[in-house]
């Protein structure tokens, strides 16, 4: 922000200036004392003991001027002296009433003492500085920053999360680079990860899961005999594969290739046991364990219609295989090898919906696959709006105990008639809420939903289909664990990223990279708002 200039904010009444004399005469800071006060305000963030005598000497020769107790509260607190520091603190509100600094240290006092209704007090009822000093029409960026900073706490402190935002973003368009602007924002998204996590675990009080089915255990770890040996490649290689040998393997005779990658799917369930026990003994090995990725990605690419049963039936074993096989491209890409092969079998997805005990996000990619292929053939919609006005039929028809409702399958579900804007199904929709199956978490409320139905933000929800080496190129070079810094994210300190930079300590509970993100997601905190 340039400096000198003045802001006009026609809705609240004031200027704003970024004079840096501006406060002089308010605070009483003589030509002299304006010599000195910048080598005072070094002294209070160097932190030295020596400095308080200091201090006390200058107060004393310029008693009118309450920016050198707020120097010499922040040294105490630099020194750790935090009741000493509380102490200057209410001697500037009572020595000098008009000094806002003052109020507001008082104010972060009442604030790292958990006394919010005290922080009222000190701010006022409406939160504004206006209203703070109705006799004053300019205030200086500073005053103004800091006390928007201040309001966040306490909005935040009350979980007044929205009203928070509001603030955060009158700062931003202030002064963005600021270091009370920066504050306010970790201290705002520590504020957001809170409440999502109490709107989760309220949430997953009326939640209606499906019981996921169990992995059949085999204790066979003899590897099926293929047709061709160029499959092996794929039990040896990663995504770094090469188009070389992918390309060779397109070239093998379709019929025998396909009962072979069919074979790789059949082979990962009898000998999930004996794999499962090789990630546990030795880690997940890229090279060794994208067999099944590679299967369904080359079945894509052969448009294999004819292997819908064997990737159906991959996608319906437990939660623990698609962990161990499929992992973070069950939630990313997953659906394009799948689109490619079932897209023009709607009826057989529809099915595979209906089946009980599969896995959420396996039943999510389904209705991923229905919503790209409105948004990539416009002249399919209708076909997609029916199929997924009778998937909505059937989870209004159906009952907990038939094991087929999941809030979360629900809400992604919601979210895909939304991104294909299907304002048509606005009366079913409307149904599920009003039978209570939808995770709000995922979609947001039926007042959410409807507004984004009835008035959508127009947003490209089209995704890139794109060839098994061009995709395999993608995710080699912007994943993280393909990426020469993917060692970094297992050293970082999630927990601080999350710790305010302001005195009090937290003592709530810490999400850890495994827990399910506190947003609502569902998903995995490491898969979701982690590296946001």
């Amino acid at each position: 922000m340039k400096k000198n200039k003045n802001l006009e904010l026609s809705e609240t009444g004031y200027t704003i200036t970024t004079d840096p004399n501006f406060l002089n005469k308010q605070n009483h800071i003589t030509s002299e004392l304006s010599k000195k006060i910048g080598l005072f305000h070094k002294l209070a963030l160097e932190g030295k003991r020596s400095s308080i005598q200091k201090f006390k000497e200058a107060i004393a020769k310029y008693p009118d001027n309450p920016q050198l107790k707020n120097y010499l509260s922040v040294l105490y607190l630099q020194l750790g002296e935090t009741e000493k520091m509380f102490e200057v603190n209410r001697s500037i509100v009572e020595e000098h009433p008009d000094y806002l600094f003052g109020k507001l240290n008082l104010a972060n006092e009442y604030y790292s003492k958990k006394e919010y209704q005290k922080m009222l007090e000190i701010l006022g009822p409406k939160l504004e500085i206006k209203a703070l000093y109705p006799h004053r029409d300019v205030f200086h960026l500073n005053e103004v920053i800091s006390f928007h900073k201040c309001a966040v706490l306490y909005l935040c402190a009350i979980g007044h999360v929205e009203q928070a935002e509001i603030r955060y973003e009158i700062m931003e368009a202030l002064d963005p680079d600021s270091n009370e602007t920066e504050m306010a924002l970790k201290e705002l998204y520590y504020a957001q990860i809170k409440a999502g996590s109490e709107r989760y675990q309220e949430e997953r009080k009326n939640k209606i899961f499906v019981n996921k089915k169990s992995q059949p255990v085999s204790e066979n770890s003899n590897p099926p005999c293929f047709s061709h040996q160029e499959i092996e490649w794929l039990y040896t290689n990663g995504l770094f594969i090469g188009e070389d040998k992918i390309n060779k393997i397109l070239a093998l005779p379709r019929e025998t290739l396909i009962a072979d990658l069919e074979l790789i799917l059949q082979d990962s369930i009898n000998r999930f046991a004996h794999f499962n026990k090789l990630v546990s003994d030795q880690g997940w090995e890229e090279e060794k364990m994208n067999f099944v990725i590679h299967s369904f990605f080359l079945l894509g690419e052969l448009k294999s219609e004819e292997s819908l049963e064997a990737i159906f039936n991959a996608l319906s074993q437990s939660s623990e295989y698609l962990e161990l096989y499929i992992g973070d491209f069950l939630t990313t890409d997953i659906w394009e090898p799948i689109y490619k092969i079932v897209a023009t079998n709607l009826k057989a997805c529809k099915q595979f919906m209906f089946q009980p005990g599969i896995d959420d996000y396996a039943r999510s990619n389904i209705c991923d696959i229905v919503q790209q292929l409105a948004l990539h053939h416009p002249e399919k919609r209708e076909e997609a709006l029916q199929w997924f006005a009778e998937i909505i039929q059937f989870f209004l028809n159906s009952k907990p105990e038939d094991n087929v409702i999941s809030s979360d399958v629900v809400g992604l579900l919601i979210c895909n008639i939304i991104d294909i804007e299907g304002v048509e199904l606005l009366p079913e929709v409307e149904k599920l809420f009003e039978q209570g199956i939808v995770s709000i978490g995922i979609c947001g409320s039926w007042e959410n939903v409807s507004e984004d139905l009835i008035n959508p933000i127009q947003h490209d929800c089209k995704l890139e289909i794109l060839p098994i080496v061009q995709r395999y190129a993608e995710v080699t070079s912007t994943w993280a664990v393909y990426n020469e810094d993917e060692n970094i994210l297992d050293y970082i300190n999630y927990d601080e990223l999350f710790e305010p930079q302001i005195m009090p300590v937290r003592s709530e509970p810490k999400i850890g990279r495994n827990d399910p993100c506190p947003c609502g997601s569902g998903k995995k905190y490491k898969k979701c708002c982690m590296n946001n």
